[in-house]
């Protein structure tokens, strides 16, 4: 009986740690299965949440491209009218550089070939309008030289009337060439100049006569006065006692 109870007590002891080691093992495989349990809730609510996440950005997504959508669709609107206007203004400039007919009735004008006419008409304006300002310049530069031959003939002529003057009355020699002087220091420009070269050398050898005859004068004894002296005694000579 001692050793049946020996063997049975072996035997509880053998089965209690058995039954240990399987609640022990439970237990661990309870822990790991709750720790998982938790890691995949955990996994689980973050795939939740970013899928969420990802919901909403598709949904901005599509608001956004509905929305480009309408865009693009008002650009292409304004794009179509825009062109139309392009195409309008395109023919009402070749209207107006190709004039009614056109150039090339069996083909149509090219983007190049309308750059190169609008090209040709505005270098043809801009020549156009420099040979106007150029003719403009030239017809004031002549009317300025009108002007300045009127204003030398005037002067020339007021110095020539002062000169015959001088001849007309009994001036001596002195008087004479004080106008003569004037006359040449006159400014004036061509044609003037030239006239005025011709006066002055008439009168340069009218005074180089009378001042020839002024000394002759003296030399043979005849004295002259201030009224004897001059142009006028050529005219009208008479002597001095």
């Amino acid at each position: 009986i001692s050793a049946l109870q020996k063997g049975y007590s072996q035997v509880l002891c053998q089965t209690l740690s058995e039954r240990n080691s399987e609640i022990t093992s439970l237990k661990n495989e309870g822990e790991n299965l709750r720790r998982d349990k938790a890691i995949t809730s955990g996994m689980v609510s973050s795939l939740q949440k970013e899928l969420l996440t990802k919901d909403e950005e598709i949904e901005r997504l599509k608001q956004e491209v509905n929305q480009l959508k309408s865009e693009n669709k008002e650009k292409d609107h304004q794009l179509e009218a825009l062109s139309s206007r392009l195409e309008h203004f395109r023919s009402q400039v070749i209207k107006a550089t190709y004039g009614r007919v056109k150039p090339f009735l069996d083909k149509p004008i090219t983007d190049q070939q309308l750059i190169e006419k609008i090209t040709q008409v505005t270098e043809d304006n801009i020549n156009f309008q420099q040979k106007k300002w150029t003719l403009q310049k030239e017809t004031q530069l002549s009317n300025s030289k009108q002007e300045a031959i009127i204003e030398n003939m005037e002067k020339l002529k007021a110095s020539l009337d002062r000169c015959q003057a001088c001849m007309k009355m009994s001036c001596c020699s002195r008087d004479l060439k004080k106008e003569v002087d004037m006359l040449q220091n006159l400014q004036v420009s061509p044609p003037v100049l030239g006239l005025q070269k011709v006066v002055l050398d008439i009168l340069r050898l009218s005074l180089s006569w009378l001042e020839e005859t002024e000394r002759l004068l003296r030399d043979v004894g005849i004295q002259l006065s201030s009224s004897d002296t001059g142009c006028h005694l050529f005219f009208f000579p008479h002597v001095v006692a």
